[in-house]
């Protein structure tokens, strides 16, 4: 299948509509705590997400299953669905208090509105909802799936709580990371579905690498624009994570590349905290390569997902989770492809 050009996150704005009304009724019906049900409500309410995962496993069960929705597991894939979402979202309140971010899509974090504490309390009390509600497939292998993604999403904090220490970041430890912090939940939102939809082991494993490859190469994206991006695209201050000091793969690739006075002040900066303006800092990633680096790798990650998609039969379906997939990209930033 050829790379479809980005069509914006809008174009599937029918099927995020749909998801969302899942989700609230969901919550509507099965949320039991009522102290946080209506902050919760309000905050998925408002909150204008693209609902990626979710889509994912839209998609991919669709493609595989097929588009017959008076079926008992599609009754099924909305429980899916609406898990998905409301473990991202959980993930994100929680992350948001501890990184001390108070903005989120463009809109005060759900800490700012309700405080430290409701955060919190909502946040780990979502994350076991969702457990709850995957029991109601009743099948094992999703709920094994989805229990992973939760011991992952559990160790982010503790395992994340380096990045803005002083010691220099490894490569093994920033892809731990990602795993623990992205490709485990679209692993999740790619493999459930395919389980569900009956589908065989090889389709099972394709749907689980394809998740793998577009949690990497999102993540990676979401690195790179932390750096250069700008804020119609974070929904969030840019260049965040060099005033948080936070490292990644671009301040790994950075220090490797550095020459010696680049070095020094990157040294300086990341590890003795020592103060540099964030536009100095921005430039050496950007002039070590270090950004373009890690620009390649994102778009090699979108082409190896891409190529497993060639793999499936062809349907609407796989078309737009290849268009979903194309919407990584750095057609914006063109000057820092060259």
């Amino acid at each position: 299948m050829q790379a479809i050009a980005p069509v914006g996150y809008s174009f599937f704005k029918d099927d995020q509509h749909r998801i969302h009304d899942w989700v609230i009724k969901i919550i509507n019906e099965h949320y039991i705590d009522d102290s946080l049900k209506d902050m919760v409500l309000s905050f998925f309410n408002n909150a204008q997400a693209k609902k990626i995962r979710p889509l994912i496993t839209y998609y991919m069960f669709k493609a595989i299953h097929g588009e017959n929705e008076d079926t008992e597991a599609f009754q099924k894939l909305k429980i899916l669905c609406a898990a998905s979402e409301i473990s991202h979202n959980a993930s994100l309140i929680i992350d948001d208090v501890f990184d001390k971010d108070i903005v989120r899509r463009g809109k005060p974090a759900f800490h700012v509105n309700n405080g430290t504490f409701a955060a919190l309390s909502a946040g780990y009390n979502l994350s076991t909802f969702v457990f709850d509600l995957i029991t109601k497939t009743g099948n094992i292998d999703i709920m094994q799936e989805t229990s992973k993604v939760g011991a992952a999403l559990s160790s982010v904090l503790y395992v994340s709580k380096d990045l803005n220490k002083k010691s220099k970041l490894t490569r093994d430890y920033f892809f731990d990371l990602l795993y623990r912090k992205t490709s485990a939940s679209f692993i999740c939102s790619a493999k459930t579905p395919a389980i569900l939809g009956n589908g065989n082991d090889e389709i099972i494993q394709l749907a689980h690498k394809f998740g793998e490859y577009f949690g990497i190469a999102y993540q990676l994206r979401d690195d790179v624009l932390a750096i250069i991006g700008e804020i119609s695209d974070l929904g969030k201050p840019p260049q965040s994570d060099i005033i948080n000091r936070f490292q990644s793969l671009i301040t790994i690739e950075a220090m490797e590349a550095a020459d010696e006075n680049q070095s020094k002040i990157l040294n300086e900066y990341y590890l003795d905290h020592k103060d540099y303006s964030v536009e100095e800092i921005k430039n050496i990633l950007i002039q070590t390569g270090a950004v373009k680096s890690v620009i390649d790798l994102t778009l090699e990650y979108v082409k190896k997902a891409r190529e497993l998609l060639d793999i499936f039969k062809p349907s609407s379906s796989i078309e737009k989770l290849n268009i979903l997939l194309n919407n990584i990209n750095f057609n914006k930033y063109h000057e820092y492809l060259k």
